[in-house]
């Protein structure tokens, strides 16, 4: 004992000058007094943004250390602008958690300008909610099904070019032949939904179900909106009687390249952090996730807001966006020819 008493100053003067690393900072003392972004690629109101501010309100507690959070919204570029600063200038020790568009990997499958991330490398938290989107009429228009499209012209409002609310139709009017005239570069789905009431547009290109049932539930209760045809691979419960684009599609090559469109539903209303964060960090915040879609507080948050849970793991969306990247070479070239915004030849 005397002896190590002797020894222990130098042992210590050791450690800190030969480079011995000290004790590693435990997961609580690393976020004891820390704020953790939620960085949402959309505007306030949508259903990214809802789910987000959802989260956020009650994972804090599940976290070791307790950190607290701050939403910061970055729309723009169809969500592409928020995931590159992610992707690019996060930090990656554990304090950035970002929402995707479900379309983002494709774009990068598809070598879409303007992406300069890699989705296969981005580190899955979670997935809170995944329903079909649709393209609609208002009801002025006196569209009643997609078959009128054939001899009637739609206007429809669309946001930047790779968003889906001007992809989506876009491809619907190259493949199908339906008569959608796509006025796109609306700033938000907010921006389309008030052109569309003030007459400026007759349709919507694409809205999630969550967006009509939580911003809009007028739109389908007073029939103020049509849904004339769903982005998903199966209808949904609640729209038994409109197609999906799948159904819509007669060609093989089409119906494989729609499909791959309607499969980005899976991806749905997830969340995702930069890569480099240290592996026990990732695991407490997925714990915390995981522990937050059980929280009576949340479910409750959820019912108020008539918000459908359809919960997924980090893990299984790594997977979802893995099968999103490995696309059939045959049907890239066909969406990449029905995704032009110019008029099809």
């Amino acid at each position: 004992m005397e002896n190590w008493n002797i020894l222990a100053p130098a042992v210590a003067a050791c450690s800190i000058v030969c480079g011995v690393p000290a004790v590693a900072e435990s997961v609580e003392q690393f976020y004891q007094g820390k704020q953790i972004t939620m960085l949402v690629d959309a505007e306030p109101g949508p259903a990214y943004d809802l789910f987000a501010r959802m989260l956020v309100a009650r994972m804090g507690a599940y976290i070791p250390g307790k950190p607290t959070f701050l939403v910061r919204n970055m729309p723009g570029a169809g969500g592409i602008n928020a995931v590159n600063y992610a992707y690019n200038q996060g930090p990656r020790d554990g304090t950035l958690i970002f929402t995707m568009h479900i379309n983002l990997p494709l774009e990068q499958a598809l070598g879409s300008r303007g992406v300069r991330f890699d989705a296969a490398k981005l580190i899955g938290l979670g997935r809170l909610s995944a329903g079909n989107t649709v393209s609609g009429a208002w009801h002025t228009a006196g569209i009643a099904s997609y078959k009128d499209l054939y001899t009637r012209e739609l206007v429809i409002a669309g946001g930047q070019a790779t968003s889906n609310t001007a992809v989506f139709p876009t491809v619907a009017k190259n493949m199908f032949g339906l008569k959608l005239k796509v006025v796109a570069g609306y700033k938000s789905l907010n921006d389309q939904m008030l052109a569309m009431e003030r007459g400026e547009t007759e349709g919507l290109g694409s809205i999630s179900l969550e967006t009509l049932r939580d911003s809009k539930p007028d739109y389908l209760a007073k029939k103020l909106f049509v849904p004339l045809f769903q982005w998903g691979l199966q209808r949904e419960r609640e729209l038994p009687d409109v197609p999906t684009v799948g159904e819509i599609a007669t060609d093989p090559l089409d119906k494989q390249a729609v499909n791959v469109l309607a499969s980005q539903i899976d991806i749905g209303r997830s969340f995702y952090m930069p890569p480099g964060i240290p592996p026990d960090r990732v695991k407490a915040l997925r714990a915390a996730f995981d522990a937050t879609v059980k929280d009576p507080g949340f479910l409750a948050d959820a019912e108020k807001t008539r918000s459908e849970i359809v919960y997924a793991s980090g893990e299984e969306m790594e997977r979802i966006i893995a099968g999103m990247l490995n696309v059939p070479k045959e049907a890239v070239a066909r969406l990449q020819t029905a995704m032009d915004l110019r008029e099809a030849p």
